[in-house]
C-alpha cells in the first residue's frame, strides 16, 4: 500500500524526533566522525528496512563507494558531504528512496540540508532547461533558455545533479533535476558556482547569449517543489512566469480529484491517490463514468500527469467503479494521460489499467517501473539531522517477469517549452482527436 508523506509520519514519530533534535548533538556539524556515524546509520536502516538495497546497484560496488565517502569526508564541506550521502542513498536506485534537498513539508521534521534557492525557476523540458519563473531583477529571464551554469553547460550539469536522484527512475529523476540545480550550495557541491552567493548562469533568449550572475533567495524563501512546476517561492510578490496561461493539467486544485465534462468526454484529473473532502476516491471514479456515459459517445479521460502517488489500497475500488461500465469497457472509450510525475500509486493505477481496461495511453513515460520498490518510510541522520526517504516494500503491480523501467504510453508526446509558454496541451488534444471518426 502505498500512501502519501504525512501519512506514514506518526505524531509518536515526530515527537520522539522532536526532542532529540530540540538539544544539541553530540558531535558538531565538522567532525568527520560524526559524518561517518550518519553514513553508517543510512547503511544499516536500508539493511534492516529496505526489501532489497542492491536490487539496482551491486552490494560490491555500494559498499565501495560508501567507504570512499567516508574516507573522503575530512576534506569536503558541508554541502559536499551532503551531496555525498544524497549520491549513496541515490544508488539505491528505486524512487522511494532519495535525500531531498529542500525541507519536507511537515511539522516535526528538521529543517533538511537549509540550502537557499535562485531567484529563478528551472525546469526541465524535453528540448531543454529552461527559466519558467522568476522575480524582481531577473524577472526578464522568464523564458530564456539555460545553457550553461557556471563554467559547465547545461547537459554536464543536468547530469551531475541526477547523480543525487535515484538512478534507477530516471524519470522521476528528470522529474526533480531542475530544482536540485537551484540551490545555491549544492551547486558547489557539484562544481557549478564557486560561492554560493554568486551564481553564474548563461542564458539564451531571443537570439542573444547573455551570462548573468545572480544572488540566492533568503533561506526563508521556499517554493512549492512538490505540485507547482512555476509558482514562486513563500514572501515573494512580483513573480512572473513564461507561460501565457495553465492549460486544465497544471491548474492548481484544492481537492485530490477533479472531475469534469468536456465536449468530447468526461474528464477526471487525479492528483493524489486519496479521498477529498466531498466524494472519496471510489466516488471520484463513479462520477466520471456516470458523466461519460451521458455523452453520445462515452468517452473517459484519466489524467494522471500530475500524480505523485497517495494510498495505492484505494485503488480496488476505484477500478471496480471503472471495470463496471459495459460502454467504457470497449475499445477507444478510456484515454489514459501520463507524465515523468505519474509515480507511486499511480504506477499501480497505471498497472491495473493496463491488465483490466482496453485504455490507450498517451504523453510521457511513467516516473518509475510498474513493479517497484514502494512506501514512503523518513529517516532521521543521528548528527547532521538531515530527513531522507527510502523505500521498504517492493510491489509487483505487473506479471512477475515485466522489468521494464518505466510505462511508455502508446502515444508518446514530448514535453516542450513552446507547449508550456503557449498554454497549450499536445497530450490532451491528442487523445481526443483519436476520438473523432470512430462510430458511437
Amino acid at each position: 500500500m502505498r500512501r502519501r508523506l504525512s501519512n506514514r509520519w506518526t505524531l509518536a514519530t515526530a515527537s520522539a524526533l522532536a526532542l532529540a533534535w530540540a538539544v544539541p548533538a553530540l558531535a558538531q556539524p565538522d567532525d568527520a566522525d560524526a559524518w561517518r556515524a550518519d553514513a553508517d546509520a543510512l547503511v544499516a536502516v536500508l539493511e534492516a528496512e529496505h526489501e532489497n538495497p542492491f536490487f539496482h546497484t551491486p552490494e560490491a560496488e555500494f559498499r565501495a563507494a560508501i567507504e570512499a565517502y567516508k574516507a573522503d569526508i575530512p576534506q569536503m564541506d558541508r554541502a559536499e558531504r551532503i551531496a555525498g550521502l544524497a549520491h549513496i542513498l541515490a544508488l539505491v536506485g528505486d524512487g522511494h528512496s532519495w535525500m531531498p534537498m529542500h525541507a519536507l513539508p511537515f511539522d516535526g521534521l528538521p529543517p533538511g540540508p537549509g540550502f537557499r534557492s535562485l531567484p529563478v525557476r528551472f525546469e526541465l523540458f524535453d528540448d531543454a532547461l529552461y527559466i519558467v519563473g522568476a522575480t524582481g531583477e531577473w524577472a526578464g529571464l522568464a523564458g530564456a533558455r539555460v545553457t550553461a551554469i557556471g563554467h559547465v553547460d547545461t547537459e554536464q550539469a543536468v547530469d551531475r545533479a541526477m547523480t543525487l536522484l535515484p538512478t534507477d527512475a530516471v524519470n522521476f529523476a528528470r522529474e526533480f533535476v531542475a530544482e536540485w540545480l537551484m540551490q545555491a550550495e549544492l551547486l558547489t557541491a557539484l562544481d557549478l558556482a564557486l560561492n554560493a552567493g554568486n551564481i553564474s548562469v548563461t542564458v539564451e533568449q531571443d537570439g542573444h547569449a547573455a551570462t548573468v550572475v545572480m544572488h540566492p533567495l533568503p533561506a526563508d524563501a521556499v517554493y512549492d517543489w512538490i505540485f507547482s512546476m512555476d509558482s514562486g517561492p513563500s514572501g515573494i510578490d512580483d513573480w512572473v512566469t513564461a507561460a501565457a496561461q495553465q492549460p486544465l493539467w497544471q491548474r492548481l486544485a484544492t481537492e485530490p480529484f477533479t472531475v469534469q465534462r468536456l465536449p468530447e468526454a468526461a474528464y477526471l484529473r487525479i492528483d493524489q491517490i486519496q479521498n477529498g473532502t466531498e466524494l472519496s476516491y471510489a466516488e471520484s471514479a463513479q462520477a466520471a463514468v456516470e458523466a461519460a456515459e451521458e455523452l453520445d459517445r462515452p468517452t473517459l479521460v484519466l489524467d494522471l500527469r500530475r500524480c505523485l502517488g497517495g494510498d495505492g489500497s484505494l485503488n480496488a475500488a476505484f477500478m471496480a467503479a471503472i471495470t463496471a461500465s459495459d460502454v467504457l469497457m470497449q475499445e477507444g472509450r478510456i484515454q489514459v494521460l501520463t507524465s515523468r510525475q505519474t509515480h507511486s500509486a499511480a504506477i499501480m493505477l497505471v498497472s491495473d489499467l493496463e491488465q483490466q481496461t482496453p485504455a490507450r495511453f498517451y504523453g510521457q513515460a511513467t516516473a518509475d517501473r510498474p513493479n517497484h520498490h514502494g512506501e514512503t518510510n523518513i529517516f532521521v541522520t543521528p548528527n547532521s539531522l538531515l530527513p531522507v526517504i527510502h523505500a521498504s516494500e517492493f510491489y509487483q503491480t505487473s506479471n512477475a517477469d515485466d522489468d521494464r523501467r518505466f510505462v511508455t504510453p502508446d502515444v508518446v508526446i514530448p514535453y516542450l517549452f513552446s507547449h508550456y509558454q503557449t498554454g497549450t496541451d499536445p497530450v490532451l488534444a491528442a487523445a481526443l482527436a483519436d476520438l473523432e471518426g470512430q462510430d458511437p
